[in-house]
């Protein structure tokens, strides 16, 4: 129930009632479940606590140091729900906090460059949205992080491109709906590459909008928010998948570091262009694509 309540109204708790922060107590509290021997305690907790990243709650910040200290240390916890919020953490950090993250960065990609690469597609996709939180920075600082990390980061959205046997299946089934009639939701247009991406995450001056697609896909930012639609993020959710994810951030990839991306990427994509898989080969044609519309806006 807790859990729910922090993830529905993260900015409700933040508040202070008779001169006590609420949260001043329950994120001291939260970090010590953080180590409970009930695996469901300790991904509740880091749960709990990653909601509180993005409103960008002072009680959290205070304790942000022990709150990182606390993700590297269950970032290799034998339960699956902690690995994925610490990761979901992780994303959320970068996206609200780098300059917490720029001393550990180095740690920090290659623990989510080895999930990208998961055989399970949701775990993959997960770790595929830090890159793609990553390539919207307008950190000079972290720029620097992700430009040598380039040759080891495209070859991996390279993998993650290729269709999987779910998309396929979608697919057909896409393909045996072809007499039913569409509904509005099917045919608003769908944007893979970085510029639509980024216009979620940015106003008409250019500035953050409150509103944003952070880890997951999933919306966050203002008390809109909080009442959202469950069967509208269902739908949402369905539209997002790794392939998607690994093609825009290749595309803001482009856009970013345009002649670096397509040194450490022409000869991966010679040989997929030249593969006898038409798998790899249309994996291929998506990639140049996305680095065309990225080098030439």
């Amino acid at each position: 129930m807790l859990d729910k309540a922090c993830k529905g109204y993260p900015r409700k708790l933040d508040v202070e009632i008779n001169g006590v922060w609420p949260l001043d107590i329950l994120i001291p509290k939260f970090l010590t479940l953080s180590d409970h021997p009930s695996p469901k305690m300790r991904a509740h907790a880091i749960s709990c606590l990653s909601y509180f990243v993005p409103i960008g709650s002072q009680s959290l910040l205070t304790h942000i140091d022990t709150f990182i200290a606390c993700l590297f240390k269950h970032a290799s916890d034998k339960d699956p729900s902690v690995q994925r919020h610490v990761r979901q953490s992780l994303v959320l950090l970068l996206e609200s906090r780098p300059d917490r993250l720029i001393p550990e960065m180095a740690n920090v990609a290659e623990y989510m460059l080895h999930f990208t690469k998961n055989k399970n597609k949701n775990v993959a996709l997960e770790a595929c949205e830090f890159w793609l939180t990553f390539t919207f920075t307008r950190d000079p600082n972290l720029t620097a992080q992700l430009r040598p990390l380039l040759p080891k980061v495209a070859p991996v959205l390279l993998d993650c491109m290729v269709y999987s046997e779910d998309d396929l299946l979608r697919l057909d089934g896409e393909a045996d709906n072809v007499v039913v009639p569409d509904k509005e939701t099917d045919i608003e247009p769908h944007y893979y590459g970085g510029k639509a991406r980024e216009s979620d995450h940015e106003g008409g001056d250019g500035q953050p909008k409150e509103k944003r697609v952070g880890a997951y896909g999933e919306g966050l930012g203002g008390e809109d928010d909080e009442d959202h639609d469950d069967d509208s993020a269902d739908e949402t959710s369905t539209k997002w998948n790794l392939r998607e994810c690994a093609a825009a951030t290749f595309d803001n990839l482009a856009v970013r570091f345009g002649q670096d991306l397509l040194s450490v990427s022409l000869e991966p994509l010679k040989s997929r262009l030249r593969s006898e898989d038409w798998l790899s080969r249309e994996s291929g044609i998506l990639a140049l694509g996305a680095m065309a519309k990225g080098m030439h806006p």
